[in-house]
């Protein structure tokens, strides 16, 4: 994969990786110790955790759409916010629509990937 040379090219890649269910595309967007929150107060840590995380994601068999909120970026660092709502059958502990907070970090070769990842965010407030 060519590197993803700004923090708006990594964010458009990680959300075609979901939309693709494409497994190796999304894990190759985090740092290798990247850490996720990958159920809400649960963390994980590094590419086991984050490649564990997708799979049951994709095994789903869902569909998310995603409306990016803010890209911030801030020397060597960026900050994604987006809304996300997953389309089909989920279990009933797990929300539906929630709002993501994302940390990227340009790497030394200009890469950005995702060191934090929280898709689960903060409790929304009521549309």
């Amino acid at each position: 994969m060519m590197p993803a040379k700004t923090p708006r090219v990594a964010v458009n890649r990680l959300i075609g990786a979901l939309r693709d269910h494409d497994l190796q595309g999304a894990v190759e967007l985090y740092e290798g110790d990247a850490m996720l929150a990958v159920y809400p107060g649960m963390v994980g840590q590094g590419t086991a955790s984050i490649r564990t995380f997708f799979e049951g994601i994709f095994r789903l068999n869902t569909e998310i759409r995603y409306e990016v909120k803010n890209i911030i970026e801030v020397g060597d660092l960026a900050l994604f916010t987006a809304k996300w709502t997953i389309i089909g059958s989920l279990s009933a502990d797990l929300p539906k629509t929630s709002h993501q907070a994302t940390v990227m970090r340009k790497q030394p070769d200009g890469n950005w990937l995702i060191a934090v990842d929280n898709p689960w965010g903060a409790v929304a407030p009521a549309n």
